[in-house]
């Protein structure tokens, strides 16, 4: 075969690869959507399994398909020539991340928990079974410095031969925002641009410099919910006891509570003085077991005592509302 022919066998084999990624989209695209709302209501209930106060803390942030050009980009650069698939549905058997979900956590904990209970859960799911092993870049970051929790799973479709994968990405915010502010879409396989070595220092600088800010917002954190807890008091520490009030509930999770008094003033509800509460009123046989929130509840008014420690303002409640 001389070079014109060949040149025109690439080319015809090109056209038939792009149409069959056309015929792709335009019969599976809706498919995807329901297929997507599916895991994203799974990713959801995981989430809400996690109780915590701030349920901005693990976030499912919608999905996205890949852009038809994208995908045939990245088809074109996997195969050479005759072996260009024309069956739409080698194509999807052929890349994994047509479909994505992303679920953004506040720190690194909460990343690292929720890939804990997720991985768990797809291990032993039938209706979201993982189709390839777990890929944790949090742990281990790329060169280019990239990190996030990958997941991707199959939802099986009876219209279908083969389950639709799924990929589901979490990362913490400022992984996402990592992403963003580097233009990774632009430098990643099959887009635009080819990152130089100026791009690739940089864009790792800014990675690490971004996972330390992450770390440091897990030690914040962790005092805070040390704060929160009261746990690390021992029970025989005596607080200073300022006058009683009553006070409202105005936000409350597994771990502790807030409430205002007639001023306005917020006050901390600790998970301590709760399970306190609790035992001595008979609420409860076991602190350990108690959360705040099943005791304390948004709009509750009650008599609390008023406590300064260090600064901060508690209220510890004498009784619970009815």
């Amino acid at each position: 075969m001389n070079a014109n022919s060949e040149m025109a066998a690439r080319s015809l084999a090109r056209a038939r690869a792009r149409t069959a990624v056309d015929r792709l989209y335009q019969v599976d695209a809706q498919r995807w959507e329901v297929a997507c709302h599916r895991v994203i209501g799974f990713l959801e209930e995981l989430a809400a399994r996690m109780e915590f106060t701030d349920r901005s803390r693990v976030v499912v942030d919608g999905f996205r398909i890949k852009e038809p050009t994208r995908t045939l980009e990245k088809v074109l650069k996997r195969a050479d020539g005759d072996d260009l698939p024309t069956d739409p549905q080698q194509i999807a058997e052929q890349i994994s991340d047509l479909l994505g979900i992303k679920v953004l956590c506040k720190s690194s904990r909460d990343l690292e928990a929720f890939a804990v209970l997720l991985e768990s859960e797809l291990a032993e799911s039938s209706s979201f079974p993982l189709t390839e092993p777990t890929k944790n870049y949090h742990l281990h970051p790329k060169p280019s410095g990239y990190r996030a929790f990958h997941a991707v799973v199959g939802v099986e479709d009876p219209e279908a031969a083969h389950p639709i994968r799924i990929e589901i990405q979490v990362r913490t915010r400022l992984q996402d925002a990592w992403g963003e502010l580097t233009h990774d879409d632009l430098y990643k396989p099959g887009g635009p641009l080819s990152p130089d070595e100026f791009h690739t220092q940089i864009a790792a600088s800014m990675a690490n410099l971004l996972s330390e800010v992450d770390r440091m917002a897990d030690l914040l954190a962790q005092d805070i919910e040390q704060t929160s807890s009261g746990d690390e008091q021992s029970d025989a520490e005596e607080l200073p006891v300022g006058e009683l009030l009553e006070v409202t509930v105005t936000r409350t999770g597994p771990g502790y509570a807030i409430a205002e008094d007639s001023l306005g003033r917020r006050g901390l509800i600790r998970a301590r003085d709760v399970r306190l509460l609790a035992e001595v009123t008979g609420r409860s046989e076991s602190r350990s077991s108690v959360k705040v929130s099943d005791l304390v509840r948004v709009g509750d008014t009650f008599p609390a005592s008023e406590i300064e420690y260090k600064g901060n303002r508690y209220f510890a409640p004498v009784e619970f509302a009815e």
